[in-house]
């Protein structure tokens, strides 16, 4: 296993470019080639309104969002939460646990 790339709070795309031209020693360009077309590959897919299932890590789908009356914190004014979808994310099982030090 690769050692982490990030400060452990937040991992951002470039961290991952990072690690994956570690791993399998491509060109950097290839790999953000092919990052950039699985990103918008699964917006895409999202858009249309289909699941997008990657084993072994999670699910992503488009959600419709509840809407109603939300309250402004600063004004504390009533806010229209507009009809919309959301994207949700469901964990794959093996994804929930991490062994301790990892």
């Amino acid at each position: 296993m690769l050692p982490v790339a990030y400060d452990g709070l937040i991992m951002v795309k470039d961290d991952l470019l990072n690690r994956a031209e570690k791993a399998t020693g491509l060109e950097r360009w290839v790999i953000r080639d092919a990052v950039d077309a699985l990103f918008e590959g699964i917006g895409s897919a999202l858009e249309r309104g289909d699941r997008v299932v990657l084993r072994r890590f999670g699910l992503f789908h488009a959600a419709p969002r509840r809407t109603g009356v939300a309250r402004n914190p600063r004004t504390n004014e009533p806010v229209a939460i507009p009809p919309g979808r959301e994207v949700r994310f469901r964990p794959a099982p093996g994804l929930l646990s991490f062994p301790e030090g990892n």
